[in-house]
């Protein structure tokens, strides 16, 4: 018998001229880890959200979800606070306590448990979840990764049965994203909770699941095991597919396939045994001599008189045409970087350039425009449509250039849509379209790709590469290791507060053993290292390696 049954679900918000499920279902066994994947608005979020009864979307809904047998509208209000956990992709937005024993605290306060009991399973789960030493920590000191593990941990101490998370790792840098997952897949194998994970970053998760469901318009199309979900991938399910199996995939592969780094090193040695490529030396790659568009020389920034410094006498470019990714974990200072690029912020000392001089252009058109992380602060108004119209006041052309950018975004479904009701990759969709209504000279983008699906992110990145052809310059903050790689022309770490190793983006990416890309790693003494799966893919077929 099936732990979570979902049948023909059907739901509808508020004033929506179509349904956001549509005749869903869904089956999921006990202590099952299922991953859901599909393009931004499918439903994904709906579906997770009416699962847990406290934050079901207002709305019109028909069909049915049991949870071991009992409908969920059914439940006690403290059975559906216990049972079902639920860990969002924002980590800011889910905290509400000071300091992290109270945040783990405050669920089990809140269904009445004893004072007693909150304290051992406060300590029980953060040493299970290996954050003990972060207990008598002010949330607000945390990283994001630590943040989302508290989180979890909240979830975890009211001892749920069904785990619900949805694109939890989005946000997080690619070591926080590795231990959020190794501390589910413990939940999952150890303490026989059921997980449902909604995302779009699948880089890690096809080897932990056992089940992947492919969503599309509101309904469940097919509910597949890793390896049989990677064979039977179809046009719209390919791009979710992680870097290892889509290789195998457009390579033409034959037998079972790898899910794994490891099992896609083991494959690509059967093909073409070894090669010990020469890699390039880990050398940066000068800029041209083109004078630089936007440029920082000297920077330092802090945020109070006696807070360390956050920026250290930093210095860089950014020339017309060029997109720099800048890499780095949580709490670097990425964000801050891109605020005094953007005049948000202002230096304690050195100075910031906009075509030479130190006066950056006001906000509006031919400037610079800037992406914050949550783009919903672009947002003032009630409809898509008007926020789009808000960009192009007096433009004789404005219809078409709106226009242009609804089809290039993919936006023509929501234009009656309230922008706080559509999904959060669909929003980000949204910002970027306002901000090219701009005709930006340089683009800012903080964590552009965060939300956004696989077929998403390519739009995106065509988008940035046709600006740049025509001069506008980009500046990226990312987790987003395959999109940077895919993207920018020059990549930088962000570390102990200035910019370290700028380099050309493959020359950067082949030089790093850890903090680079799943298809450098596939390659790495294969072939000669490629740092995105077309790469990867090209040096397969140079080598010979015939698949089929």
């Amino acid at each position: 018998m099936a732990y979570l049954t979902v049948s023909d679900l059907t739901f509808t918000y508020h004033a929506a001229k179509t349904p956001a499920l549509a005749g869903c279902s869904l089956s999921v066994g006990e202590g099952e880890f299922l991953l859901v994947v599909g393009r931004s608005g499918c439903g994904k979020t709906t579906l997770l959200r009416s699962l847990k009864p406290a934050l079901a979307p207002y709305g019109e809904r028909t069909g049915e979800v049991l949870l071991d047998g009992t409908p969920l509208d059914q439940l006690t209000p403290r059975d559906a606070a216990t049972l079902i956990g639920f860990v969002g992709q924002d980590p800011e937005r889910q905290t509400v306590c000071d300091t992290v024993f109270a945040e783990i605290a405050f669920g089990l306060e809140s269904v009445g448990e004893d004072g007693e009991l909150i304290a051992g399973r406060v300590a029980e789960t953060a040493d299970f979840l290996g954050i003990s030493h972060l207990a008598p920590r002010k949330i607000s000191e945390l990283s994001g990764g630590e943040k989302q593990l508290v989180n979890l941990a909240s979830a975890l101490a009211l001892r749920p049965r069904l785990l619900l998370l949805d694109e939890p790792v989005t946000r997080l840098d690619p070591p926080a994203k590795l231990r959020f997952l190794s501390a589910v897949r413990r939940v999952n194998e150890e303490a026989g909770v059921t997980v449902i994970l909604a995302g779009h970053d699948t880089e890690e998760l096809f080897p932990l699941v056992d089940r992947v469901a492919f969503m599309d318009g509101g309904r469940i199309v097919s509910v597949l095991p890793p390896r049989e979900f990677v064979k039977a991938a179809d046009h719209a399910a390919l791009p979710f597919l992680p870097t290892v199996p889509r290789v195998w995939r457009l390579s033409d592969g034959n037998g079972e396939a790898p899910l794994s780094v490891r099992e896609g090193r083991a494959w690509l040695a059967s093909l073409v045994g070894t090669d010990a490529a020469t890699e390039p030396e880990n050398v940066p790659t000068e800029t041209g001599s083109a004078a630089p568009l936007l440029s920082a020389k000297d920077v330092w920034f802090r945020y109070g008189r006696n807070e360390p410094d956050v920026v250290a006498d930093l210095t860089c470019t950014l020339s017309p045409g060029e997109i720099l990714a800048v890499l780095g974990p949580n709490g670097t200072g990425k964000t801050t970087l891109i605020k005094l690029l953007a005049g948000i912020l202002r230096p304690v000392a050195g100075t910031v350039r906009f075509e030479g001089k130190k006066d950056l252009p006001k906000a509006g058109r031919g400037g610079v425009a800037y992406l914050p992380q949550n783009p919903a602060l672009l947002f003032a108004h009630d409809t898509v449509r008007e926020e789009l119209d808000e960009m192009t006041p007096g433009l004789a052309d404005k219809e078409d250039k709106i226009a242009d950018v609804v089809s290039r975004l993919s936006l023509g479904d929501l234009l009656d849509a309230h922008p706080y009701d559509i999904s959060g990759g669909e929003q980000t969709r949204l910002a970027i379209a306002k901000l090219l209504l701009l005709s930006p000279r340089v683009l800012l983008l903080d964590e552009p790709t965060a939300g956004l699906d696989p077929v998403a992110r390519g739009e995106l990145r065509a988008i940035l590469r046709e600006l740049s052809a025509t001069g506008c310059a980009g500046l990226i903050a990312t987790h987003d290791l395959a999109f940077a790689s895919e993207t920018a022309d020059r990549s930088a770490m962000f570390f102990n507060s200035k910019l370290t190793f700028s380099a050309e983006t493959r020359r950067f990416f082949s030089a790093n053993r850890f903090y680079t890309t799943q298809a450098a790693r596939l390659t790495r003494d294969r072939l000669s290292v490629a740092v995105t799966a077309d790469d990867a893919v090209s040096a397969l077929k140079r080598r010979g390696g015939k698949t089929v």
